[in-house]
């Protein structure tokens, strides 16, 4: 019966609703409880010094990034729903060890916990929505967007899939979107601020793409514009590259593989280490001594990695060959106001099988391009309505990855990240 297609049902919600207008609506709905939510700090124009940056953007970004997607519901009725789903990522490397819940009981009271918030917001959104409190954009004050309204629908519908069964799916969504989106926010506001130029570059693209009205208190952003300039663009996937680890996993599903001498037979599972495919030297750019100098390893943050400068062979993301060409097309996807002669392009080509934080082919994550744009406006939107400063990073060194979390996504720092912080002046 095609209602118990599950894979089938689940990846045509989530493929349709990422590539259809509910994706413009979220990012809206995004960008409005995250402005709210930082003009409600407890800050003013007097810098106020705080122990963790990490920690900073883990409390201040959750909460908007929930509500856009589920409704306000589940956290007006959990208010501590926040801060259990990030002790839930914290613990999260036990649950893919298989630890027993004996070795680590408080790490399952704390799932249950949120299993039965999810559940017990399943219940009230199931008894109080109606057709007619669906707002223009899409979303409900219920079941928050679309996309978690046609979850319900055809997940309720799947014969062997219980409340719990439901409630597990819609944590697991919540934890993949957020658990890597919101680390990747913070390394890329991490790197910016160890690079005062890059970090103006940034918000001068910001004013270009005509997203503000008021940088500080009441922006009006353009997601589409926003989000196809190069210059964010080249750091949100410099960021995914360094600091993102998953395997992608796929079988031989037609027969056996023949590959570099070897054979995996047919169904057998094959993990591809997407940050093994992220330092192949043999594929990026690492710059050019010899032309200007520059050398820019792959376990270090550059910026402008995925930039093509017009007339310089040397740039883009893909390693200069020795016959001295450079695949990287020129043809590639720019913001306003740029092009030949105006200025570098954001480039992709060539990549396919290098860059992959969200897996690849046909089944890669379907939410990535909601992930693309919660991690830029996020920046954005912290940057540009706060002034933030590391507190000491020469004596404190760079902060690395934590490798215990390695192939379960967006990594996060090692160590915390001292910082002072205050409203933008």
């Amino acid at each position: 019966m095609e209602r118990n297609r599950y894979y089938y049902q689940n990846r045509k919600a989530i493929v349709g609703f990422f590539n259809g207008p509910g994706l413009k609506s979220m990012g809206n709905r995004f960008v409005d409880l995250l402005t709210k939510k930082i003009g409600t700090l407890d800050l003013n124009q007097h810098w106020t010094e705080q122990e963790d940056l990490y920690t900073f953007v883990q409390k201040l970004l959750i909460g908007p990034a929930v509500e856009a997607m589920c409704g306000p519901i589940l956290l007006e009725q959990n208010p501590d729903f926040g801060n259990n789903f990030w002790q839930l990522d914290h613990d999260i490397y036990y649950f893919f060890k298989a630890y027993p819940k004996w070795l680590t009981p408080g790490a399952y009271r704390n799932r249950s916990k949120l299993l039965n918030d999810v559940k017990s917001w399943h219940t009230i959104a199931r008894e109080r929505f109606e057709e007619s409190s669906i707002e223009p954009d899409g979303h409900d004050p219920f079941y928050g967007s679309l996309l978690m309204r046609t979850r319900q629908q055809y997940l309720t519908n799947v014969d062997g899939l219980d409340a719990d069964a439901i409630a597990s799916q819609d944590l697991g969504l919540l934890w993949a979107e957020n658990a890597n989106s919101i680390p990747a926010i913070f390394w890329m506001i991490y790197e910016a601020l160890q690079r005062p130029q890059l970090l103006s570059q940034a918000l001068e693209e910001v004013i270009t793409s005509q997203s503000w009205t008021d940088l500080r208190s009441s922006p009006r952003i353009d997601i589409e514009a926003l989000c196809s300039m190069p210059v964010l663009q080249s750091m949100y996937a410099e960021t995914l590259r360094l600091y993102t680890s998953l395997f992608a996993l796929r079988s031989a599903a037609h027969g056996d593989l023949d590959i570099a001498n070897f054979t995996i037979p047919r169904d057998e599972l094959i993990a591809v280490d997407s940050r093994v495919c992220a330092m192949d030297s043999d594929t990026w750019n690492t710059g050019s001594k010899e032309k200007d100098g520059t050398y820019h390893p792959l376990d270090q943050f550059w910026a402008e990695r995925f930039l093509v400068h017009h007339g310089n062979p040397h740039s883009g993301p893909l390693r200069y060959s020795a016959s001295g060409k450079n695949t990287s097309r020129q043809e590639s996807s720019s913001g306003p106001g740029t092009g030949p002669g105006k200025g570098p392009h954001f480039s992709m080509d060539g990549l396919t099988g290098a860059w992959i934080p969200f897996g690849g082919g046909n089944r890669q994550c379907p939410g990535r391009n909601f992930a693309k744009q919660e991690i830029i406006i996020g920046f954005t939107l912290v940057l540009s309505m706060l002034d933030v400063e590391l507190l000491c990073p020469e004596k404190r060194g760079i902060r690395k990855p934590n490798l215990r979390y390695y192939g379960l996504g967006t990594l996060p720092p090692k160590g915390k990240v001292p910082f002072r912080v205050r409203k933008r002046v």
